[in-house]
């Protein structure tokens, strides 16, 4: 962090972030900023899924048990039309932990945790990065710093993400499941 920036240092920051915005000027920052954005879409579609995968194992989990399903899988668009923040998902995921295989008692917390420790901390620095973008006391080299921190969060997200998907990909829906769960979706037919 630099010194608190005077007004006019401060007036030359936002005025040149609103030129930035409009597609003139640093067009490297502009690309970090742009590539924070997709990926916090990215961040929150992972976390989609992982609520979507975790459903499908309470689900298979209830059938095994011989017990009937108390509730019904979403759609991903469900969880974009009732706005539902990234952090509630990944709040509700962490509540179903810890999450074991019911044949074999074999634990998935560590895959889970990571992944939401990872997505957790990048909405954190995306944030604090929104919440001082027009701060007095941060700068554009800070703004640009903040920007590859998330960046390289992102990059640990993917990495976790992917391992949890690997180790519970065994217990994701077959098309079958889906379709009986969700019914016959995506089909259109073709005139």
């Amino acid at each position: 962090m630099h010194n608190i920036l005077n007004t006019d240092q401060q007036i030359q920051k936002l005025a040149f972030l609103e030129q930035l915005a409009k597609g003139k000027h640093d067009s490297e920052l502009l690309a970090k900023l742009g590539s924070v954005v997709i990926y916090n879409g990215l961040v929150e579609i992972w976390a989609v899924q992982a609520a979507r995968l975790l459903e499908q194992i309470l689900l298979k989990s209830q059938l095994h048990e011989g017990k009937q399903p108390n509730f019904t899988p979403h759609e991903d668009v469900w969880f974009y039309d009732n706005q539902i923040s990234t952090r509630t998902i990944l709040k509700e995921i962490k509540r179903f932990l810890p999450l074991k295989d019911t044949k074999s008692g074999q634990k998935y917390d560590e895959e889970v945790e990571n992944f939401l420790n990872e997505a957790n901390e990048f909405l954190n620095y995306r944030n604090s990065l929104i919440h001082r973008l027009a701060s007095p006391r941060t700068d554009l080299e800070d703004i640009k710093h903040c920007c590859d921190k998330l960046i390289e969060i992102y990059q640990q997200v993917v990495k976790k993400q992917g391992i949890m998907f690997e180790t519970l990909g065994q217990y994701r829906f077959s098309e079958k499941e889906i379709e009986y769960f969700y019914g016959k979706r995506g089909k259109k037919e073709i005139n």
